[in-house]
């Protein structure tokens, strides 16, 4: 199906709902891309961070006069910076034409025009682009993501738009 077909029926049907909502009948169809997640888990940096603040409340213990209590108001933004980088899953979504990930507090997406090579190693993906940027990595021992569902899912949306991928994971079970 075309895209801009696509667009007009999504248009359309976005009309439609609209239209029923104000009568009070339920909506048509949810109108979102179908989309396949993988979360993972950002553990190193919020460590990090947690040492920081420990590591900068006990220097500011050591001075004369003890512990002050804008040391405690920014010990206790450090350890919120840390559990908000905890708590904020990074992620991979594969949908129908484009895949997206968190990149600096950003959705970055990569249309399947931009995408180069996707190489599947165990324990890692790597997706090679044409966009501005270095290539987006995922991996297990970072962020704990699922790689062989993720690679299984990337390899299935390669095949379906002839991009070329390297599964290096294969290879080494071949041998």
């Amino acid at each position: 199906m075309a895209s801009s077909f696509e667009r007009a029926v999504k248009r359309n049907q976005q009309k439609v709902n609209k239209n029923r909502k104000k009568k009070g009948q339920p909506v048509l169809g949810s109108g979102v891309e179908n989309e396949d997640i993988f979360k993972g888990r950002a553990f190193i940096f919020p460590f990090v961070l947690v040492v920081l603040a420990f590591m900068f409340l006990t220097l500011s213990g050591v001075t004369k006069d003890g512990v002050s209590g804008f040391d405690w108001f920014v010990f206790v933004l450090y350890i919120g910076l840390a559990l908000m980088y905890f708590l904020r899953r990074p992620y991979l979504k594969v949908g129908k034409k484009r895949i997206k990930t968190i990149k600096l507090s950003r959705e970055r997406s990569l249309g399947v025009e931009d995408i180069k090579r996707i190489v599947v190693d165990k324990g890692s993906i790597i997706i090679e682009h044409n966009a501005k940027g270095s290539n987006w990595a995922f991996s297990r021992l970072l962020n704990l993501y699922d790689t062989d569902a993720m690679g299984e899912r990337l390899i299935t949306f390669a095949q379906t738009h002839q991009i070329p991928v390297e599964d290096k994971k294969a290879l080494k079970e071949a041998k």
